[in-house]
């Protein structure tokens, strides 16, 4: 019973690795210089605008996730209800010319905020995505209601989880953006065995359009037995839709009392 529980959960690993695959921390040292910095900086003067509570620039340097009608009124209340004590960029990895992934750790009064979330450039303008759910939130849309762009991403995760039962490793390749950091070697070595296990079933739950070239899609992989759920980037590349892996997406809190034991 053990041994048949350790190879269940191997499975699940397995499937996880090889869509969410992240093997370094920091930041993307081999994108070109120029976008590395023009999304750092967006990044860095969204959160400076934040922690000032300047509204206006909140509003330049960056988008909503839900489309909010009034967004200056929604960060100016959000801004006086919860201010911003400190803010850490963990990780920024660029993945294209217009398409970046920044990791942020949020201190506020009372709770800690860890947040993933993209940086896209839009009409020659960085701006990072603010309001990204997290996976416990899903707004299950219709399949029969779907767009033309949504039904593609749909397809391409279809596609994706067909060639991982050919065990093609540059199949399975094909469907994907690498970020520059990530362990090839590694990844190739966990696509061969995710390939020799029972495939699980890849179901989009939600896709969330960013813009032509980026949407969010909140993903269920199911075996047997269970599920699990969490939410990916896919970009489109070349005419075609792409699962990024190396850097996931994530947007949770945990609650923190005025006299916090740190371990030192």
């Amino acid at each position: 019973m053990y041994i048949k529980g350790i190879k269940f959960l191997s499975k699940i690993v397995l499937s996880l690795v090889a869509i969410l695959l992240t093997t370094s921390i920091g930041f993307n040292t081999g994108a070109d210089a120029t976008t590395k910095d023009d999304a750092l900086n967006t990044v860095v003067n969204f959160l400076s605008a934040q922690k000032d509570c300047d509204v206006d620039s909140m509003v330049k340097y960056s988008e909503h996730a839900q489309k909010i009608t009034n967004l200056k009124e929604f960060y100016s209340n959000f801004c006086k209800e919860n201010p911003l004590q400190k803010a850490t960029i963990t990780k920024l990895s660029i993945i294209n010319d217009t398409t970046a992934i920044a990791s942020i750790e949020s201190n506020y009064k009372d709770r800690i905020f860890i947040s993933t979330m993209p940086v896209i450039k839009k009409d020659g303008n960085w701006k990072i995505i603010r309001g990204m759910p997290g996976t416990d939130y899903v707004e299950k849309s219709d399949n029969a209601k779907r767009t033309i762009e949504e039904k593609e991403i749909e397809g391409a995760i279809k596609d994706y989880s067909a060639d991982i039962k050919s065990g093609e490793i540059n199949k399975m390749k094909s469907h994907l953006i690498i970020s520059p950091e990530t362990n090839k070697k590694l990844l190739d070595n966990h696509l061969e065995a995710l390939s020799e296990e029972p495939t699980p079933e890849l179901n989009t739950q939600e896709i969330n359009i960013i813009d032509d070239s980026v949407a969010i899609v909140h993903l269920q992989t199911k075996f047997d037995s269970v599920s699990f759920a969490n939410k990916i980037m896919v970009c489109k590349e070349n005419g075609q839709w792409k699962i990024v892996i190396g850097h996931s997406l994530m947007n949770a809190s945990i609650p923190i009392t005025e006299k916090p034991i740190e371990i030192k």
